[in-house]
């Protein structure tokens, strides 16, 4: 399959707002300070956290109170879990600020975290050039001019969000918590969340373009952390992560990493490992053996339907437009966003707007002529793969999610659960053989999710979320991608 160069910023970073380009000169410090300094826009916040203090700062109002609704007993578990994370790291925290501050471990406290949402330079998913948001978290001295150097950056693709304000620019969230391995924890708002909420559309499943907005954010934090007096340290490293949503992308950085990127930027990050979980899925078979057979589930994902095709532009989908795949109605029906400009219905579907008129309308969808256009289904309502709309659609989402013709020489670790009623667990296994090539590379690692025990579920959660929401707390606590197989089982 075909690779996609799709990290024009980091090969030549955009001027100012215009089409200026500069040409980087791979190996050069000065140049990669120049280049992080075009790439950040500006600082948009800062906050200041006592260690002790810091896991009680960390969640979302939406998301702790779906949490207390559907699983009552998972949050007080992850609380407890993240704050004696806290405290075990604190000791060894003290003694590396009390020697780079000069003071004794007997005296007041002589750093805290510090975390700054910041907007970046970055492109959509379809090509435009567009202002991104997102968030840098990391610990520090309360000196200013006193330099830290952190042993690791985390990279952090979020998973599909319940609400705005679960953004990483909008409320720390939980992966933060990794800034007590002394690490720098990097997590873009990414396409439609943070500043870009209610202008642009979910670009979740477009991984190539997700990719690209995590490095060009990942070179605007290294200006934030500069700023400040915090860099990699010169034995440092860089881990990637992400789960369900944001599992795809995490592989798709990887591959870019290793195959595209330029030696600036390796020398910058210096990947050690990554981790995906929960929801690495090849296109278009997951389309056609999860969504389209259960069209009476259409309703409750119809904004994540609508993001399989609106990031991407008539151009990517062969000649159509995103309104083209869809039955009349759901195109016709406009609806008016907050700057004036008015949007097909799913349009406004893939943008996760809080409310969207006929509701009740949708819901009524159980049939795929209900959803999808005429000329792409049989004469018996069946999805018809050799329409050339058909054909057109799976062919741009094939290349956005590419994976293939790729064997990895850092440590790649999947982990799904068996039970995942939304992800098929034989799908992630046959991506897992399909990239290390039947098992033989030793580098890359299928690592089995336990199963999920039915009485801490509630019913209208489901496995997939709720594997999902504690994952998420596993990620944040773990140093490495490594040690997740302390708590997964490996398969091989």
């Amino acid at each position: 399959m075909k690779r996609i160069v799709f990290f024009p910023l980091l090969a030549a970073l955009l001027v100012g707002c215009n089409n200026n380009r500069l040409t980087p000169d791979p190996g050069s410090e000065e140049k990669q300070a120049e280049l992080s300094e075009k790439a950040l826009v500006s600082i948009l916040t800062e906050s200041h956290y006592a260690p002790n203090e810091f896991a009680e700062a960390l969640g979302a109002p939406s998301m702790t109170a779906l949490l207390e609704e559907m699983v009552p007993g998972v949050l007080p578990w992850a609380q407890a879990l993240m704050k004696a994370k806290v405290l075990s790291h604190l000791p060894a925290l003290d003694r590396q600020f009390a020697k780079e501050c000069g003071t004794s471990l007997l005296d007041k406290r002589c750093w805290e975290i510090q975390s700054y949402t910041f907007s970046y330079r970055s492109f959509t998913a379809d090509g435009r050039g567009q202002v991104l948001s997102g968030r840098v978290t990391f610990p520090r001295s309360k000196e200013d001019g006193i330099a830290h150097q952190v042993q690791s950056l985390s990279l952090h693709f979020h998973q599909a969000l319940l609400s705005p304000d679960c953004a990483p620019s909008e409320n720390l969230m939980f992966m933060p918590l990794k800034v007590l391995w002394d690490s720098a924890v990097i997590e873009p708002d990414l396409q439609v969340w943070g500043i870009t909420h209610g202008v642009e559309s979910d670009a979740s499943e477009s991984a190539a373009g997700t990719a690209r907005q995590l490095a060009d954010c990942t070179v605007a934090a290294l200006e934030v952390m500069r700023q400040h007096g915090v860099t990699l340290s010169p034995d440092g490293y860089t881990t990637n992560w992400g789960s369900s949503q944001g599992a795809n992308a995490t592989l798709v950085f990887a591959k870019w990493y290793e195959l595209e990127a330029p030696q600036w930027f390796k020398d910058a990050l210096r990947l050690k490992s990554t981790f995906a979980g929960e929801g690495t899925v090849a296109f278009p078979s997951y389309i056609l053996s999860r969504i389209i057979p259960h069209p009476e589930q259409f309703p409750s994902i119809v904004s994540f339907i609508a993001a399989y095709f609106y990031p991407y532009s008539r151009e990517q989908l062969g000649g159509y437009d995103p309104d083209e795949f869809f039955v009349p109605w759901l195109v016709e029906r406009k609806v008016q966003l907050k700057d004036g400009r008015e949007v097909s219905y799913m349009k406004a579907a893939s943008m996760h707007l809080d409310e969207l008129p006929d509701w009740d309308k949708v819901q009524e969808i159980n049939t795929l002529d209900q959803f999808f256009a005429a000329d792409m289904l049989t004469p018996d309502g069946k999805l018809d793969e050799n329409s050339p709309k058909t054909r057109a659609w799976f062919s741009c989402l094939a290349k956005h999610n590419d994976y293939f013709a790729w064997e990895p020489k850092h440590p790649v670790y999947m982990a799904h659960s068996p039970e995942d009623d939304l992800v098929p667990y034989d799908s992630v296994e046959k991506l897992y053989k399909d990239i290390s090539n039947n098992g033989q590379n030793p580098q890359v690692h299928l690592l089995s999710v336990p199963a999920v025990e039915g009485k801490l579920i509630n019913s209208n959660l489901g496995i997939h979320y709720y594997t999902s929401f504690v994952m998420s707390i596993n990620m944040a606590c773990a140093k490495d991608p490594e040690d997740m197989t302390l708590l997964y089982r490996p398969v091989n």
